[in-house]
């Protein structure tokens, strides 16, 4: 396969390297989202709009990384298993509610993005990219709460939320510890 990239389309040892790279990771996540997708059977409605949620937040200002697919995959299925199933039985009211989100704004703006050892820092700019994206999903979602009424997928989006600012300022503090 090396020798047919590199013939045919010219690419490079490096290039071809990525392209294993993503590979590997496409496989990686695709197989995490199944298999815990699996568990979640009888609501894949509720399921996936809190990939989509997470997805939105995670690829905007990152958050705590493991370091083996196992680790990652137990950290994940946890994660959502908290979310989708035990947070949304605790019922906070609306105007609790708004300040939280706000508070998760600033938690998103001021510690985002917190990436992964194994890649190259982000630019400033990609930073700022980052945050403006956290900020207009959480905005986005708090003008939805405001619009419309309280539901199960409201509920798992907050949870979402709030979860993944704690763990954002774990992965803060907990990088900070490993570089000092």
């Amino acid at each position: 396969m090396k020798e047919f990239l590199k013939s045919t389309y010219g690419f490079s040892n490096y290039q071809i390297a990525q392209l294993g790279y993503l590979g590997k990771t496409l496989f990686s996540e695709i197989s995490k989202l199944v298999i815990i997708g699996l568990f979640f059977y009888s609501q894949p409605d509720v399921y996936l709009v809190a990939v989509v949620m997470l997805l939105l937040l995670r690829t905007s200002t990152g958050g705590l990384h493991c370091k083996t697919y196992f680790t990652c995959l137990l950290a994940s299925f946890l994660y959502m298993l908290i979310c989708i199933m035990f947070l949304p039985l605790l019922l906070i009211p609306g105007y609790l509610q708004i300040p939280l989100l706000v508070l998760c704004m600033v938690v998103n703006w001021k510690l985002g993005p917190v990436t992964s050892d194994i890649h190259l820092p982000l630019s400033e700019e990609n930073k700022k990219k980052g945050r403006i994206r956290a900020l207009i999903v959480i905005l986005s979602f708090l003008l939805f709460c405001c619009i419309i009424p309280e539901n199960k997928y409201i509920s798992v989006c907050f949870w979402i939320i709030i979860v993944h600012s704690l763990q954002l300022i774990y992965a803060k503090i907990r990088k900070k510890g490993e570089t000092t």
